[in-house]
């Protein structure tokens, strides 16, 4: 499924991201799901240069960690870009990122905005909770190819909100 999710329409994508709503978050929230992340990449991508950051809509970092050693500035770089991209548009950055390629137009091009600050790369998820309208934060991976980061992410929140949360 890896690199079947280029194919896959923006209503296709809309589907996999939906349901990954959270009753409520916390900061005890973002600390269980950020552990349970660490851990579950671990024994998946024991030594992959991972980092896993969740952080408020308003900037406040609730939790970052490295899962293993060579991660370097770069990847804090993708994970702002990444998480701003959520933020700004209230969709994944994959989600993002799949539509400009169906356009076949850069973020510059077609949204008017700077790749030096936004990242239409997978990777990172809108945090939701059920009773509200609009993103609590966001869930964000960066260290893999985009589409490994993007499935990642997805994987670790539908685990943890269906049988842990």
């Amino acid at each position: 499924m890896t690199h079947e999710i280029y194919s896959y329409t923006l209503s296709q994508l809309d589907d996999l991201e939906s349901g990954l709503e959270f009753y409520e978050f916390s900061a005890k929230t973002a600390w269980r799901l950020g552990v349970f992340a660490r851990e579950f990449c671990q024994q998946e991508y024991p030594d992959r240069p991972i980092i896993i950051d969740i952080t408020l809509a308003n900037g406040h970092q609730l939790f970052r960690t490295a899962v293993s050693s060579g991660t370097t500035a770069d990847n804090d770089e993708w994970i702002r870009r990444k998480y701003n991209t959520v933020f700004r548009f209230g969709k994944s950055s994959f989600h993002v990122g799949q539509k400009l390629r169906l356009k076949g137009k850069s973020m510059e091009e077609a949204l008017f905005i700077s790749s030096k600050e936004y990242a239409g790369h997978g990777g990172s998820v809108p945090i939701r909770v059920k009773s509200f309208d609009g993103i609590v934060g966001a869930f964000t991976i960066s260290g893999l190819a985009q589409e490994e980061d993007h499935l990642l992410t997805l994987k670790i929140l539908n685990e943890y909100i269906n049988n842990r949360a």
